[in-house]
């Protein structure tokens, strides 16, 4: 997939590459183009030009008809029937010199037309095209505006497919160390059950009762662990269809939490820790999920367990606030680098860095708990910085 992405990656930069290259090589293709079809126009104007200001002239329309005003008219219509409106000025000499003008000569064109009337010695006529470069772009600018935007439509919808494919294959590498870290995660339960039962299978071991019932206990805690594991994919797959319903009921958060630590201390304790509680929250009777209130306590006070270091401390607080309650479960673990910060509550997320990357875990945990204090109308924030610990705050609203 990798080696994929990158290939398709440079075909399509490629592919822009030349793209542009040809709209730039059409662009002035069809500069010249123009410049070349408008000098022919300009060479068969002045030809007619030629022909009519002799006849015209020679009828002296009237007193106030000037030889200028009378090739100025000419000029325009001709130019109007050639479907051409450049800005121009002109002179006519009686010599071939050319009228010394005030501008740059590469701005401007200079046609030359002789007008040859019967009655009046030959006299040149000098055309001079102002502007030609804003001239001959004006009369691109509808095609090269409507290719730009076509090109830029195919430069975002490149990165929007490549964007799309960086995240698919994010995905793809995210939903892989699920299934690795689930199949590890189910691996050891069911290995730890297949020897304990092998062992109850043995006649000395069905003979002693003390043996068994170790064995049959075994068996017992690991099943359990694999219908937590189990449970807990269940949720998220129920929050992720929309078909997870919140039961709320009355329920006592101060002995929610002295149950939950209950349930911890042992293992705790196997590691020299300590779990400090700080109940001092006055309004703990809310309308909450028991259910899953338990879960996510259960769930942030084991992530306190895996990611400390040898002796865990770990602090649970409440207070009251913000016509609410204010729970905080502190440890001082490794911490997560703030970078992670507002990635660690998506799903499949896991922290790939330090020492964080050794721990198993489905990265799940912490999505789960999000959603269920979402779905309570509540928020969650975190306060970490590597080494130094982290602190969830759970808030939940009064209902």
């Amino acid at each position: 997939m990798k080696s994929n992405y990158k290939r398709l990656s440079f075909f399509s930069i490629i592919t822009l590459i030349g793209i542009l290259l040809m709209q730039a090589i059409w662009i002035a293709d069809s500069y010249t183009e123009r410049q070349a079809h408008f000098k022919d126009h300009i060479n068969n104007v002045l030809d007619d030009v030629s022909k009519n200001y002799c006849e015209l002239y020679s009828k002296k329309i009237s007193d106030d008809f000037t030889e200028y005003n009378l090739m100025d008219s000419i000029l325009k219509s001709k130019l109007i029937e050639r479907n051409e409106s450049p800005c121009y000025q002109f002179r006519i000499t009686n010599n071939t010199d050319e009228p010394k003008l005030q501008i740059n000569k590469q701005e401007y064109f200079h046609f030359t037309e002789p007008i040859s009337c019967s009655s009046e010695k030959q006299r040149i006529l000098h055309l001079y095209i102002l502007n030609k470069k804003s001239y001959f772009l004006g009369k691109i600018l509808g095609w090269l505006i409507l290719s730009s935007l076509l090109i830029i439509i195919g430069i975002i919808a490149l990165f929007l497919n490549l964007s799309f494919l960086r995240k698919q294959k994010k995905v793809d590498r995210v939903k892989s160390d699920f299934i690795s870290n689930m199949t590890h995660e189910l691996k050891t339960p069911i290995a730890t059950i297949s020897v304990a039962s092998e062992m109850l299978m043995k006649d000395r071991v069905l003979d002693d009762r003390k043996k068994s019932k170790r064995y049959t206990t075994i068996i017992h805690e690991e099943n359990q662990r694999l219908k937590k594991l189990v449970d807990r994919v269940m949720q998220i797959a129920l929050f992720e269809n929309g078909t997870m319903r919140i039961k709320l009921k009355e329920v006592d958060i101060h002995k929610f939490i002295q149950q939950s630590a209950d349930a911890m201390q042992m293992i705790v304790s196997q590691k020299k820790g300590s779990i400090t509680l700080n109940l001092k929250a006055e309004h703990y009777i809310h309308q909450l999920d028991p259910t899953h209130f338990s879960n996510i306590l259960s769930n942030l006070m084991e992530n306190a367990i895996k990611y400390s270091d040898s002796t865990p401390q770990i602090t649970i607080e409440t207070i009251d606030y913000s016509e609410g309650i204010l729970i905080s479960i502190s440890d001082h673990g490794i911490g997560i680098p703030k970078k992670y910060h507002d990635k660690v509550f998506d799903r499949f997320f896991r922290v790939e860095s330090g020492d964080i990357q050794n721990t198993q875990g489905f990265g799940l945990g912490l999505y789960y708990v999000r959603r269920v204090v979402e779905a309570h109308g509540g928020s969650i924030k975190l306060y970490s910085a590597e080494k130094k610990g982290s602190r969830f705050e759970l808030y939940f609203p009064f209902v």
